[in-house]
């Protein structure tokens, strides 16, 4: 398996991630929860968005771990990499058409499932 493939989209991953939070808590969740939206007038709407939203990010973490496990020799069934590149491919292009190319992390989501599958495919 092309190790270097899986480490590289676990760096990946972590960035995503790290952008993720930072950017989206900044950019996104900072101002709609401070929003006169009447949703966001509850402290439990607040609460679970914000949730969710880092939850996420901490999901990208669990996902480079695996990429790692399996890009430093240890044994991670196939199908669980597959799953993951497919995930990724697909929101990857999904990302890039909904958003027309215009939110910054269609590459990034696309690169991981494409590292990953590279990965997978070349020790087929």
């Amino acid at each position: 398996m092309a190790q270097w493939a899986l480490l590289l989209a676990a760096a990946l991953c972590v960035v995503t991630a790290s952008i993720h939070s930072v950017l989206g808590e900044i950019r996104l969740i900072g101002p709609v929860i401070h929003s006169q939206a009447r949703i966001m007038r509850e402290p439990l709407a607040r609460q679970v968005l914000r949730f969710a939203w880092h939850w996420t990010s901490v999901l990208w973490l669990v996902i480079a771990g695996v990429l790692v496990s399996a890009g430093t020799g240890s044994f991670v069934d196939r199908t669980i990499l597959l799953a993951i590149a497919t995930a990724h491919i697909l929101g990857g292009l999904a990302d890039a058409a909904i958003t027309r190319g215009k939110h910054i992390g269609w590459p990034f989501i696309l690169s991981i499932g494409a590292l990953t599958l590279f990965a997978v495919v070349s020790n087929t």
